[in-house]
């Protein structure tokens, strides 16, 4: 409740002022007032009047050949280098897997034997009584 005037009366709980539909001709307004030097800063990269992409001409004018031959180079040499590291490591678990395989296999071949044995003893105990 809001006093106006020693009165009490409703608030209202629409907005009304600043409160319209959707006007196209208010977004063109506001995306002309975005542009900074003149240039447009809502797409991502600029396009030339032909509408090809204007984005890789500035990289190539400013780039030199061979510091771009560097990174190259330094992204291929960690790339790899990481690589080989992970293969290292696949290996050394292949021959450790290949090992725990092994001795799994001796176990259960002992405990198939030692549970041989206790049956060919008992049937032995059983036919010499």
């Amino acid at each position: 409740m809001n006093t106006k005037n020693g009165t009490a009366q409703a608030a209202s709980r629409r907005l009304e002022i600043g409160q319209r539909k959707n006007e196209p001709g208010r977004l063109v307004a506001f995306r002309d007032n975005s542009s900074i030097d003149g240039i447009d800063q809502i797409g991502i990269t600029p396009l030339h009047s032909s509408g090809e992409n204007n984005f890789g001409a500035s990289i190539r004018e400013k780039s030199d050949p061979g510091k771009i031959l560097e990174r190259l180079e330094l992204i291929e040499k960690n790339f790899l280098s990481y690589v080989h590291g992970q293969q290292k490591l696949f290996e050394t678990r292949l021959e450790e897997s290949k090992g725990t395989e092994t001795l799994f296999k001796e176990e259960v071949q002992a405990l198939k034997q030692e549970i041989y044995d206790l049956v060919s003893t008992e049937t032995q105990i059983e036919e010499t009584l």
